[in-house]
């Protein structure tokens, strides 16, 4: 069932920026624990936030963002685990709205027009 516009503008267009732009940072957060142990472990991070910061294939970034953070939040310890496991569900948000209209998917896998009319 669809009950909205493919790749919404507007205010709700601008508060899925923000969310993107929130679990990023969040990404950014788990990234500056992580690369104190190993480098090569940063990499992975960096690129899933690369991905959500340009919306680019949002919904497999905002997966790989959720199953990150979930296993960061794993590894943590008091508040700051339930700080990543609440953050986590937001992502999940965005896995199932998607980009919205400020996103190179947006550019990328827009609305198209078909014309049959040949």
């Amino acid at each position: 069932m669809f009950l909205g516009a493919m790749f919404p503008g507007g205010l709700i267009g601008v508060a899925l920026l923000i969310g993107r732009l929130a679990a990023a940072a969040v990404l950014m957060f788990v990234l500056n624990d992580t690369a104190r142990q190993a480098l090569w472990l940063a990499l992975p991070l960096v690129v899933v936030a690369a991905g959500l910061v340009a919306g680019l294939l949002t919904r497999f970034a905002a997966a790989a963002c959720v199953a990150l953070v979930v296993f960061g939040a794993a590894r943590a310890d008091g508040a700051l685990c339930v700080v990543l496991a609440l953050n986590a569900l937001q992502v999940v948000g965005i896995v199932l709205a998607g980009a919205g209209a400020y996103s190179l998917d947006a550019r990328l896998f827009g609305r198209r027009v078909i014309r049959l009319d040949d």
